[in-house]
């Protein structure tokens, strides 16, 4: 079932629709000015939608110069983490 919900009253009751949408399966879609711009929907559905996280998050695939992009990023967080303790 698809609900419709403003942004404000997504913004006030976020981690009750997050929980609805994670147990009921629950489409959410959020309007701004009474036109949809997101939608929420549980994750095991975008997984299975995009083929796995790997296509969702897979940006680096691509790339020559990456060879393993969950290492890449890991190294990219150290540095970004080292900079802003310094």
């Amino acid at each position: 079932m698809t609900q419709t919900l403003s942004i404000k009253d997504a913004r006030n009751k976020l981690a009750d629709i997050v929980s609805q949408v994670e147990m009921t399966g629950d489409e959410i879609v959020i309007t701004k000015f009474g036109r949809p711009r997101a939608m929420l929907v549980p994750i095991e559905r975008t997984k299975v939608a995009a083929g796995g996280f790997e296509e969702v998050f897979g940006a680096w695939r691509a790339r020559k110069d990456i060879k393993d992009g969950a290492a890449w990023v890991k190294k990219l967080r150290t540095k970004i983490s080292l900079r802003q303790k310094g």
